[in-house]
């Protein structure tokens, strides 16, 4: 019996050194995992064994960097997720800021003369020449007038270098287009050029679709006339046609014939003119939506003229291409938006008075009799009819299918705002009366005026 009972204890104290040995050694064991450190991309910058479980973990490369773009450069700031103790396999993936690029804008003469650098102008912002308007010496034969650049501004992507371009003329020649020139009855002068009447022809037609390479103003040059393709895009999906009598459909695209603007004169001062366009010419929303906005700690209104889209477009979209070949003759005008020139001497929507080469007349200007208009304010009136062009009605402008002699009028702005609604303003209807309209409708068309010099 003494003999059974030291076996027995034997076999506990075994069993026990057993166990504790056995729990011991898992107390020691500690588990590793991997660690992954990659790029934005995917890219395995750094693989990481055996890493310690509750340690922390450390990327013991340079700082990774992402290759910049041109619009943007990348700066590393960290990883994602934030770095901690290590419980499992984890990846850590390189995070960047992203700055956009400038770059460096050069407005050059002809000759080489650096008129005006530009620095640090952002990606994607359209660039402007501040300075004053290049020349180039006369000869005794030839007068040169700056035309623009030698290629269309656009938007920044890199370092980019503009060089003026001049027209060369013989001294007291007059272009079509390029120079105004006033009709033999005095009443009307053709100046600048825009997209206007359908091109029908197919011979001509196929010749144009050969052609690549556009003017500094978007336009084509064919044997010497300009033209411009757009797709159409028609009011309401009204079945609309041309002057020509071919169907207007939406999405089609067309050819057009860029010709001159002709434009009633209003006044004329000794050499100085007040024009007014004798067509629409385009559509265009007067401003976006009817938001009202804050500027400069001012209340800015929706039907607001200063800080609108068409008179933003009027100064350079349309400016920048009717007038690219020879913009000297037009004035800046001191344009009046006080509230006399609108409905009511008393309305809040009056804004500051703005500094144009190209403007809207007021609704106050569609009454003056010096101007050829009636006084009649709520009346039809003929004096204030005008027809869209081909182009325009393509664009999406509204018009009058009516065979009344109002076929393909259109309704135009004014740039006066409406007295009663922050988000109407003054426009003239097909018929010649006028009205107040939402000014996001698109279907309403431009008919710009401009004041020139001759003298």
């Amino acid at each position: 019996m003494k003999i059974k009972k030291i076996l027995l204890l034997f076999l506990l104290v075994t069993c026990t050194t057993i166990t504790s040995c056995g729990k011991n050694s898992n107390q020691d064991y500690v588990e590793e995992y991997t660690v992954i450190w990659q790029d934005y991309n995917g890219d395995i910058l750094e693989l990481d064994r055996n890493v310690k479980e509750g340690s922390l973990p450390s990327y013991d490369g340079s700082n990774p960097t992402r290759e910049k773009t041109n619009k943007y450069n990348y700066t590393f700031v960290g990883w994602e997720p934030e770095i901690s103790a290590v419980y499992e396999n984890v990846t850590y993936t390189a995070i960047y800021t992203s700055n956009i690029n400038n770059y460096t804008v050069t407005w050059k003469n002809e000759n080489g003369e650096v008129l005006e650098t530009d620095l640090n102008v952002p990606y994607g912002s359209i660039p402007t020449y501040d300075g004053p308007t290049p020349s180039k010496e006369d000869t005794e034969e030839y007068k040169y007038i700056f035309k623009g650049w030698n290629q269309k501004i656009d938007k920044v992507k890199e370092d980019v270098t503009y060089v003026a371009s001049y027209i060369e003329k013989k001294k007291n020649e007059l272009i079509p287009g390029e120079d105004p020139i006033i009709s033999e009855d005095g009443k009307t002068i053709e100046y600048g050029f825009y997209p206007q009447t359908h091109v029908k022809d197919e011979a001509l037609i196929a010749e144009l679709n050969k052609l690549t390479k556009t003017e500094v103003n978007g336009w084509y040059l064919y044997n010497e006339e300009y033209y411009y393709k757009e797709e159409a895009k028609v009011y309401n999906s009204e079945s609309y046609t041309f002057d020509d009598g071919i169907n207007i459909v939406s999405g089609t695209q067309y050819w057009y014939k860029c010709e001159t603007i002709k434009w009633q004169i209003l006044y004329d001062d000794a050499g100085s003119y007040f024009l007014l366009s004798s067509l629409l010419l385009d559509a265009k929303a007067y401003y976006s939506n009817y938001d009202i906005r804050t500027i400069d700690n001012t209340t800015v209104y929706a039907n607001n003229y200063e800080y609108s889209n068409i008179r933003s477009w009027l100064n350079n979209e349309f400016y920048n291409s009717a007038f690219a070949f020879n913009n000297s003759y037009i004035s800046t005008t001191m344009v009046e938006n006080v509230s006399t020139t609108t409905d009511s001497s008393n309305s809040e929507f009056e804004c500051n008075d703005t500094n144009d080469k190209v403007y809207l007349p007021s609704y106050v200007d569609y009454f003056n009799t010096d101007y050829g208009f009636e006084w009649e304010r709520y009346n039809t009136s003929k004096t204030r009819e005008c027809k869209t062009t081909d182009y325009a009605r393509a664009r999406g402008a509204w018009c009058s299918k009516d065979t009344s002699g109002l076929k393909n009028n259109g309704s135009y702005w004014t740039r006066s705002p409406s007295s009663e609604f922050s988000y109407c303003a003054w426009n003239v209807n097909s018929a010649g009366y006028l009205s107040s309209y939402a000014v996001d409708g698109e279907s309403h068309c431009v008919r710009p005026c401009i004041n020139i010099t001759l003298a």
